[in-house]
């Protein structure tokens, strides 16, 4: 039952299409915040585009579903400044803010956008940071998460994780989509759409490309995937049983697993030559690569010892450790941006929940265990991590903390999400 859910059985062919996908943005609901959520106030920063949300909108729903923020009630301001002059700090405190937000979009006369922010420490009645952004009006609502991470930033002293992408793949009856969308699911343009599964979608490093698995001829094939151009090569073809892409962190190479002879083992290829070379040796699974920032280390899951734990070896070879020792299921593992930490999937009280340990295997904490859950991804500033899981008997998308102090359930209009990846 365990291998099932770590090793994919593949069977049909898939169709592919490249139309656009009109959906709409992820509805954001936030299941558990820090108790000591910074109370903050984000005034309207004036008319946005018909039909989208507003600057402000946007803005308010990053900072809340981070869970560190608080945002206050727009009905309770003294007023709707859009300048500094026109702050005056005693107002906001009287309202219970900490922070204060504001600014102003402008349309230009050729079409383009600009929008000013001014954050302030409304107890010290210090600017905390002043930023003017010129964008197009297609880029509206990315800069609005550009001005939450600069928020965010502003008063937790780490980048934000607004202005990435994601990738996940949406099943809507007997069709699946592959995804890339802005953090909070706006904007959603297909990658590839068809009536076979999609597995394991990852980011290069540059943000140019997704790797992914999907079925060709009975057998499964990675392919990298240009998203300006839409041009793909396949890893590995010739009718190889292959899985688990992972780009190294230069983008020259991709580890994934090579099912033969019962047996699946490791692989590096070089991208640019196509020349490969094999990691791990024996008749065990041995699948789910993620690299160490360094580049110089992978950890994996092997079943070698009798159930999936996760190890870790150096790239160049050299001998294997194992990680994880609680339970008997440990899967899906991937270095966090700093290589401190790992997240993956720990069975626990029948459950696969999202887990998290140090780099040496050790603190082991979980994270949610409230349903099924796949596929950790962390945000750029290895704050946050993205999932799958499951609630209400549907798949859908997760964001946890990395302290488990806040938890947000990212849910689609229609059909399930599964399979997330945060872009760097």
């Amino acid at each position: 039952m365990a291998r099932r859910l770590w090793i994919l059985l593949l069977t049909f062919g898939l169709g592919f299409f490249w139309n656009p996908v009109a959906q709409a943005a992820l509805t954001v609901d936030v299941t558990k915040s820090v108790s000591s959520a910074l109370p903050i106030a984000i005034p309207s920063f004036g008319p946005g585009l018909p039909g989208q949300p507003s600057v402000a909108e946007v803005i308010r729903s990053d900072l809340s579903h981070s869970g560190l923020f608080r945002v206050l009630a727009p009905g309770s301001y003294p007023g709707d400044p859009h300048q500094p002059i026109e702050v005056k700090a005693s107002s906001w405190s009287g309202i219970g803010a900490t922070g204060l937000a504001i600014g102003d979009t402008q349309k230009q006369a050729n079409g383009d956008y600009v929008v000013q922010v001014y954050v302030y420490n409304v107890q010290t009645g210090q600017e905390l940071a002043a930023r003017r952004y010129t964008c197009s009006p297609a880029e509206l609502h990315m800069t609005a998460h550009h001005v939450a991470d600069l928020i965010y930033q502003a008063f937790t002293g780490k980048a934000g994780p607004f202005a990435a992408r994601i990738a996940y793949v949406r099943q809507i009856g007997n069709e699946y989509t592959l995804l890339v969308a802005e953090s909070d699911g706006w904007n959603p343009h297909p990658v590839v759409r068809g009536r076979m599964p999609v597995f394991s979608p990852v980011w290069s490093p540059d943000n140019h490309r997704l790797a992914y698995v999907t079925y060709h001829d009975a057998r499964a094939i990675i392919y990298i995937q240009n998203l300006a151009t839409g041009q793909r090569q396949a890893v590995a073809p010739g009718g190889e049983i292959v899985s688990a892409p992972a780009f190294s962190p230069n983008g020259r190479e991709l580890a994934y697993a090579r099912a033969q002879g019962g047996a699946t083992n490791l692989y590096v290829v070089d991208l640019a030559t196509g020349q490969r070379r094999q990691l791990t040796h024996g008749s065990a699974i041995n699948t789910s690569p993620s690299w160490a920032p360094d580049g110089q280390h992978l950890v994996f899951v092997s079943d070698r010892a009798g159930s999936p734990q996760i190890y870790s070896m150096d790239v160049a070879g050299g001998e294997v450790h194992r990680l994880t020792f609680s339970g008997n299921y440990n899967a899906s593992p991937v270095y966090s941006p700093t290589g401190q930490d790992i997240a993956f999937i720990h069975r626990t009280g029948g459950v696969y929940a999202l887990a998290v340990m140090r780099a040496d295997g050790s603190d082991l904490r979980v994270l949610d265990a409230q349903g099924n859950c796949d596929h950790p991804s962390f945000a750029g500033n290895g704050q946050m991590i993205l999932y799958g899981t499951q609630r209400g008997g549907r798949k859908v998308l997760a964001e946890a903390s990395v302290d488990g102090k806040t938890l947000a359930i990212l849910r689609g209009a229609a059909g399930e999400d599964s399979q997330p990846a945060w872009s760097h």
